[in-house]
């Protein structure tokens, strides 16, 4: 990218090894896989969503940004990991509802692991740094958004709740401003990212923070508009 004189080089190496890829798609497909079961869906079902929620983020990134064909389907890792996620969920739904301290952990860094792929991915691309925020959220909570489709419900990240793509929003946020403002190696940046999104979704979690509905302000702007005309006609 260059900016005035200067030519400056984004590094998209990052701090973690391949496999931990592999690994925060593993944690989205057993989410997505016991979601499934609990609701009562049948093998395929249980398998399509673990799919959907643990792939979806990757595919919708590499969709947007236009890279040929997705990792996922290149390398059979992600779609095997993904069936198996399905029959863990299938069979164990119940110990993993047992379980959900521990996967709230993973998902927290699977999540901010997501947001940082996502946004390094697009500022390789040599995309602006407002785009490479908004792909980085894609990518953590585009496989959980799929999921909620697929399954009938409403997106859960759409709707009030403890922060989750806020959470993914600020990882990505903080990622780019280390990479693109403050120049910091991207294998650092990274790391404080994740970081990052580990802190709020997990302090979100247990102070309840969560978004707010969409609060309609109209009566009270045209009363307050009301009120200042009738001043006016009666001055």
């Amino acid at each position: 990218m260059a900016i005035g004189a200067l030519d400056i080089t984004v590094d998209v190496h990052l701090a973690l090894p391949a496999w931990t890829q592999l690994a925060a798609v593993g944690v989205g497909a057993v989410s997505g896989a016991a979601y499934a079961a609990r609701r009562g869906f049948d093998v395929v079902g249980v398998l399509l969503l673990a799919v959907a929620e643990g792939l979806g983020g990757l595919l919708l990134r590499d969709t947007l940004l236009q890279t040929g064909t997705s990792i996922v389907l290149i390398d059979d890792r992600y779609l095997m990991l993904a069936a198996a996620a399905a029959v863990l969920g299938f069979f164990f739904a119940g110990l993993i509802d047992r379980l959900e301290p521990v996967v709230v952990v993973l998902d927290a860094l699977a999540l901010g692991f997501l947001c940082t792929v996502g946004a390094s991915a697009a500022l390789g691309e040599q995309l602006s740094a407002i785009a490479a925020v908004f792909i980085g959220t894609v990518t953590a909570v585009g496989g959980l958004t799929l999921r909620d489709l697929l399954a009938g419900d409403a997106p859960r990240v759409l709707r009030p709740g403890v922060f989750t793509a806020a959470a993914a929003f600020f990882g990505a946020l903080t990622f780019v401003v280390l990479v693109r403002v403050a120049l910091m190696p991207t294998p650092q940046a990274q790391i404080l990212a994740m970081l990052t999104v580990f802190a709020v979704r997990l302090l979100a979690v247990r102070l309840q923070w969560e978004t707010l509905a969409a609060r309609d302000i109209t009566d009270r702007l045209w009363g307050f508009w009301s009120r200042d005309r009738e001043k006016q006609d009666s001055a």
